[in-house]
């Protein structure tokens, strides 16, 4: 950890969903172990944000869940239950999928608190390093930290994110005013075109999921990928691993979703009771 470590100040929101499958969220592909989507989950997410960080204040933002979290020991900890489960960004209702809906409440819970960094840490990722939240805020050289999307279908990746609380209004506005719902453009393409002020000016059927199917000889496909590749005006964690594999278990710091048995399993035997 940094010698100005406690000069940090952030806190740490999640998203949280636990239940049947539905037809909100029948498209959904389930990654990993079975227990990373069960209530008893939370206890092993909390106990790494417990052991690995620091934050003023911890939200989960629940989804209309069929089971959430039991009221915690730990004071920091807050719980607030939207009206619906909006789904999975395949397959939700209204504009924003539970995910985006989770981030934005997030973000805004941020502004409201006195703190300087938002830091997003999905339900179903674990991290490992003491100190890791202020190991990445002290490699940073702007104002948004997210995962390196290399490996994985997206330009970056969401379940490790900080964001500095003096950035989010801005971003709030170029996310909200991309008018493709969830469904059409993804999470991750939605927060690298707000990452890009030009982008939201720019046809958003580019950016559209779909789009690539609708055109030959994949021009739409070819043109977002050239403009991925021109740079991106976001700084990314400093450590793996988030979707990307292999993963290193013996890396000072780390984090990843989607867990396996195995990975589980070799994750609690590198992280001390």
């Amino acid at each position: 950890m940094t010698s100005n470590a406690k000069d940090f100040k952030y806190v740490i929101t999640s998203g949280w969903w636990c239940g049947p499958d539905s037809e909100i969220n029948n498209k959904r592909t389930k990654y990993g172990s079975d227990s990373i989507r069960s209530l008893e989950f939370f206890d092993q997410w909390h106990a790494a944000i417990d052991s690995f960080t620091n934050p003023v204040k911890i939200l989960i933002v629940d989804s209309a869940s069929h089971h959430i979290p039991t009221p915690h020991k730990d004071p920091r900890v807050e719980l607030v239950s939207l009206d619906e489960n909006a789904g999975h960004s395949t397959s939700h209702l209204g504009k924003y999928a539970g995910v985006s809906r989770a981030h934005l409440c997030g973000m805004v819970y941020a502004l409201s608190c006195n703190v300087d960094y938002w830091v997003y840490i999905e339900q179903d990722a674990l991290i490992h390093g003491k100190g890791i939240v202020e190991h990445a805020i002290s490699s940073m050289t702007g104002d948004i930290l997210f995962g390196d999307g290399t490996g994985t279908p997206q330009p970056m990746q969401q379940s490790f994110m900080i964001m500095k609380t003096s950035a989010i209004p801005r971003f709030i506005e170029r996310f909200t005013a991309i008018r493709s719902r969830d469904a059409e453009i993804s999470p991750e393409m939605k927060f690298w075109m707000a990452s890009h002020g030009w982008a939201t000016y720019l046809p958003e059927c580019i950016f559209q999921d779909t789009a690539a199917d609708r055109l030959p000889f994949g021009i739409v496909g070819r043109v977002r990928n050239l403009l991925i590749s021109r740079g991106r005006n976001f700084g990314l964690l400093p450590f793996g691993y988030g979707r990307t594999r292999p993963i290193n278990f013996t890396d000072q710091f780390y984090y990843f979703q989607h867990g396996t048995v195995s990975e589980l399993e070799s994750h609690g035997a590198n992280t001390p009771a």
